[in-house]
């Protein structure tokens, strides 16, 4: 059976590559389609498996997604070619393939000419003045019913495990970058910032800003902001005015939200932002810092808004 299934799908994908003529059976449709799903399953369930190295989600990730994203450029043709074909197997016009194209409804409907029989088609052909008769159909059967489903499940169960384990460590990965702490994205930010310590300068200057708050001194937290934000009050005594007026509550946690780079008149700056959480359910703020070469200052502040 196995050499048989290799030359199904060699036939479907391979040999008509490109043409949009000719048949393909339900059972050779759907043998091939139940293929190429364990194949992107696969894919992803060894992506999924190598995102717990540690430090090396963003390469799993990357080469996963580049090999997926090389299997559909391949294979996206010869699919369209294969729905023509086995459109036109089952007495349907190849243009309904459109039906993708309307949602739900069209799906339903494109699945089920998709699944029909084969149009029972003959060819009359007379030798030695006798009518012989041959099916237009492939002689050689395909293969069982039974093999087809248990491959279409098959790849839709190792690509929802796949999935699962790559959501799962990213949630860590995740975690682990909004807490500082050691993970794929934690190291992408040092290496775009060249400094192992940055993200924890930056936290630390969110955190001694609204310490010195909390406790009144006025002067220190101004010193932890820029010169922009600075400019915003014109002087120190408005600042401090505008500041004694609003409603503060405790903080109760501090996560790195993002890191960027970018280049001011010929400078790099670099720029962090942390979203700030409060205990009394007070709005999340998020605080932008920069750095252009002389240590992290706030530039701005914000009510922090989910993805």
């Amino acid at each position: 059976m196995k050499q048989r299934v290799f030359e199904i799908l060699y036939r479907e994908l391979v040999e008509n590559y490109a043409n949009h003529k000719g048949r393909t059976t339900t059972a050779d449709f759907w043998l091939t389609i139940s293929a190429m799903t364990f194949v992107y399953g696969l894919v992803t369930f060894i992506t999924g498996l190598a995102t717990f190295i540690p430090s090396g989600f963003l390469y799993a990730i990357s080469l996963g997604g580049g090999v997926l994203t090389a299997l559909t450029v391949v294979l996206v043709l010869p699919t369209i070619m294969m729905v023509a074909r086995r459109l036109r197997d089952s007495n349907n016009d190849p243009t309904l393939m459109i039906l993708i194209f309307v949602p739900i409804l069209g799906w339903i409907a494109l699945l089920f000419l998709l699944c029909k029989r084969s149009a029972p088609t003959q060819e009359a052909s007379i030798i030695n003045e006798q009518i012989s008769v041959e099916p237009s159909i492939h002689e050689k059967r395909s293969v069982s019913g039974a093999f087809i489903v248990a491959l279409l499940v098959l790849g839709w169960v190792v690509n929802s495990v796949g999935t699962s384990m790559m959501g799962h460590n990213y949630m860590i990965e995740e975690t682990a970058f909004g807490n500082l702490g050691q993970g794929a994205f934690t190291k992408k930010a040092n290496r775009l910032l060249h400094s192992d310590s940055a993200t924890t300068e930056g936290y630390l200057v969110v955190q001694e800003y609204y310490k010195a708050l909390a406790n009144g001194d006025y002067h220190s937290a101004y010193r932890d902001l820029s010169s922009r934000e600075m400019e915003r009050y014109g002087t120190f005594d408005l600042w401090q005015q505008s500041k004694a007026k609003e409603q503060r509550s405790a903080v109760e946690s501090i996560r790195l939200d993002y890191v960027s780079q970018d280049t001011d008149d010929d400078v790099e700056v670099d720029y962090l932002g942390y979203r700030v959480d409060f205990v009394d359910g007070q709005p999340s703020m998020l605080v932008r810092l920069y750095n252009i070469g002389n240590g992290w200052k706030i530039i701005g502040f914000e009510e922090f808004e989910e993805d």
